[in-house]
């Protein structure tokens, strides 16, 4: 929350009072620190609350993409002196409306090394990177193998000077965005290099290798040796040459560093220098020379939209970003004909034929051939990423990159199509060494896909993307700008969303549900059921729904949510109509609206939906009714005896009429006989 300090804006208008992080630090939005800014987050300066230290700073987060949330534990125990310590992480209130996730970091004492890959540096000398910064980084690199940890942040730009008087070196910010997704192209492996940047995935020791020779490149050569090319120029000359004769071509490396460079630097991941490698190599062992590793030519090239391809990854490559042009090719077996006959290699001609099969091509729709497609360049080149409708990712970046797209409002339809086509079950199986790290990858997947056909509330592509990305805030329109982390948060931001007067109807929607489901593994998930659409019961649907929440709240708090609690009253009149008795309804309102100013929601649920007070109370509404029959018998009855009175009454009346007319009539008929019989 905002510090309870008097309020400064500065010249701009913008507020920048110190912000409390959770009441250990204090982060000053009107002193940012440019310099320290990383790719996805700006820099301010720090304090701390207890000991008033001031050589820290903040790091905002802004990228679209979740922090690293899973390694921040394992980055605060380092206590490296190559590493910039992480003390702390939080979400903080931040001026002008909403939340951000902030990091607290020691301040480096030196300036950055270099500010962009594009700048010129005095080099250091091929003894100093031996002595002093091979050991420094490889000892922080070590420590992140042994914390389960990768870097992914390994580079000239993201290394600072220890202090202005020293050339000792610490590495940056290397969680505030998923690993490689601030990474250039040319410091990362051509596989990850041809994958999206928040779709490269953690990675390996190896991939932080390969960086540390790219660094160490540059470092020694002062500038970048590729420069002068984009990312796409330098993609290609690797896949044509190999990394270590792209980068070293045009220069000369002194003896000592030539072979430490090359074997960091080496394409294959088998071959690469291992930290054991490195060791050794400092210890004085020389090791046998690794040789650049150049992809097998086809004796003719393919052709493919007039560009001739001579290796199988480049025509993977060529494949993908025309899919329409490839997919006839790769049906009519052109694609197989030329693997087999002018490259050679029967094993991949096979795998691209199980390819096809599998594909299932029959209809020709759209769908359908980038899926051929897809399936075809993971046979020719399976270590690259999956590459589909315009996404690349490895799959351990899935969850990012389906991040990245949700929190930019993209089309999240490719990446469900991907699961659902098994596209990531097809690139594990095509891997040709096993790794330990495949194993897990399918059955995550597998799960993935049932998560996502089941399309229900809390289902669905917005299940998958709060179970690939446990640092993911829950992207729900309903709390916007929030950035609700963990399950207290988002029940906090619903009951801040439900103080305001233009709330939406329901306090959940498919990201809400999704994010509870994904993290209340508790959860009875048979209540996702009555809150899908066309639900004809209104009552069960809101009751199900202060379940959900009210199970949320037990669980993980907070203790009070009164405006939550007001919101769900107003939502279960459906079920307070199900009480027949007028008073009864009347008085649990009043009780209700009692409970919810406590702000439990689970005191609430009890009394709507207490079983035993719905069963008295049709029992009384049944006992009322047979009562109601009783008497409506009886008047019935009564009726009945009306209706049988005023029959006797009207034969009595036409007895006694038809009496008084005779005697009537014959004393009017012996009257006559009478004045007849007179004499006149």
């Amino acid at each position: 929350m905002m510090a309870s300090a008097a309020r400064t804006r500065d010249a701009g208008g913008i507020d920048t009072t110190p912000v409390d992080l959770g009441g250990r630090w204090e982060v000053m939005p009107g002193a940012p620190l440019a310099e320290l800014d990383s790719p996805g987050a700006s820099a301010y300066v720090c304090r701390g609350l207890k000991d008033r230290r001031s050589e820290l700073f903040a790091l905002v987060c802004e990228a679209p993409v979740p922090p690293r949330l899973d390694v921040l534990q394992a980055f605060r125990g380092m206590d490296n002196p190559a590493v910039l310590r992480l003390l702390d992480w939080g979400t903080i209130d931040w001026p002008g409306g909403g939340r951000r996730f902030a990091l607290v970091l020691d301040r480096p004492g030196g300036r950055r090394l270099m500010t962009s890959l594009g700048d010129s540096r005095d080099p250091f000398s091929d003894d100093h990177i031996v002595r002093v910064l091979m050991p420094s980084l490889l000892l922080a690199l070590r420590e992140m193998t042994v914390r389960g940890v990768t870097c992914g942040g390994l580079r000239p730009t993201n290394l600072f000077l220890k202090d202005a008087t020293s050339t000792a070196l610490v590495i940056g910010d290397c969680v505030s965005t998923p690993a490689g997704y601030s990474q250039p192209l040319l410091l990362e492996t051509i596989e990850r290099g041809m994958a999206q940047p928040s779709g490269r995935g953690p990675g390996t020791i190896a991939d932080d290798l390969y960086a540390l020779g790219v660094t160490l490149l540059i470092l020694h050569l002062g500038r970048n040796p590729l420069r002068d090319l984009d990312d796409e120029a330098i993609l290609r000359l690797k896949m044509d040459r190999g990394t270590y004769p792209a980068l070293t071509s045009a220069v000369r490396l002194p003896q000592g560093l030539i072979e430490p460079l090359r074997g960091l630097m080496t394409d294959d991941p088998r071959q690469r220098w291992t930290l054991a490698d490195l060791d050794l190599w400092l210890q004085g062992r020389r090791l046998s020379p690794k040789q650049p590793q150049v992809p097998r030519r086809g004796v003719r090239p393919f052709e493919l939209k007039g560009e001739e391809l001579w290796h199988c990854r480049a025509l993977a490559r060529a494949m993908t970003r025309a899919p329409t042009t490839a997919a006839p090719l790769i049906d009519k077996g052109d694609v197989d004909r030329w693997v087999r006959r002018s490259v050679g290699d029967e094993h991949r001609a096979n795998v691209l034929q199980t390819a096809i099969e599998s594909a299932g091509i029959g209809a020709r729709s759209a769908s359908q051939e980038e899926r051929l497609v897809a399936r075809a360049a993971i046979a020719l080149d399976p270590p690259a990423p999956i590459r589909y409708r315009g996404i690349a990712v490895l799959p351990d970046g899935f969850g990012p990159a389906l991040a990245e797209a949700m929190a930019a409002g993209g089309s999240v339809q490719p990446h469900a199509e991907m699961i659902l086509a098994q596209l990531p079950l097809f690139w594990v199986n095509c891997q040709t060494e096993f790794r330990a790290e495949l194993v897990p990858l399918i059955q995550l997947f597998d799960t993935q896909r049932v998560l996502l056909e089941h399309t229900g509330p809390g289902f669905g592509i917005e299940r998958v993307l709060y179970e690939l990305n446990p640092g993911c805030p829950c992207l729900s329109p309903l709390v916007r700008g929030q950035h609700p982390l963990t399950l207290p948060d988002l029940l906090q931001a619903l009951d801040t969303v439900g103080a305001s007067t233009n709330r939406a109807r329901d306090p959940v929607d498919r990201h809400v549900l999704a994010f509870i489901a994904a993290r209340n593994k508790k959860l009875n998930e048979a209540l996702l059921g009555p809150l899908a659409s066309g639900t004809p019961d209104p009552a069960r649907r809101a009751i199900a729904m202060a379940a959900i929440l009210a199970d949320a709240q037990q669980r993980y708090g907070p203790a009070r949510l009164p405006n939550l609690c007001g919101w769900m009253i107003t939502l279960l009149e459906p079920a307070f109509k199900r009480f027949k008795n007028r008073e009864v309804r009347t008085r649990l309102k009043t009780e209700a609206l009692g409970l919810a100013r406590a702000g439990v929601l689970d005191d609430v649920l009890r009394l709507v939906d207490d079983a035993e007070a719905i069963r008295r109370d049709d029992k009384g509404f049944l006992t009322a009714m047979r009562r109601y029959e009783g008497l409506t018998r009886q008047i019935d009855t009564l009726k009945a005896g009306l209706d049988d009175r005023r029959s006797m009454a009207e034969g009595s009346g036409r007895q006694m009429a038809a009496v008084i007319s005779s005697v009537v009539s014959g004393m009017i008929l012996i009257l006559t006989i009478i004045v007849m019989l007179r004499p006149s």
